[in-house]
């Protein structure tokens, strides 16, 4: 489980998880506050790992003030780079598939 400093950070900007969890709907994050609970505490981390970027986003800070364990922020940031690159590769395959058949029909 990542270590992290969320629940600190939310003290100090006397911030709630409701307030938390608002401020991500805004950006389309569903979550309850239970979930950011688990995920302060530890004991649970988001599937989708770009939460925590999102997170850091709305209480305008970096990530790595959130997770203070490195290997973490590293896993992080490799899963947020992989899957931009799967995205990347998925598009690129389908504006080639539309040029094939574009080339094909003209």
């Amino acid at each position: 489980m990542a270590t992290n400093r969320l629940k600190e950070i939310l003290d100090s900007k006397k911030m709630s998880f409701s307030e938390l969890k608002k401020l991500l709907g805004e950006k389309d994050v569903k979550v309850n506050n239970s979930q950011l609970s688990l995920y302060s505490s530890g004991r649970r981390n988001p599937k989708n790992k770009k939460i925590w970027v999102i997170i850091s986003e709305v209480l305008n800070i970096e990530l790595q003030e959130i997770i203070t364990d490195i290997n973490a922020y590293l896993t992080i940031m490799a899963e947020i780079s992989e899957n931009s690159s799967e995205k990347k590769e998925g598009i690129e395959n389908n504006l080639s598939n539309k040029m094939c058949c574009y080339q094909f029909l003209g």
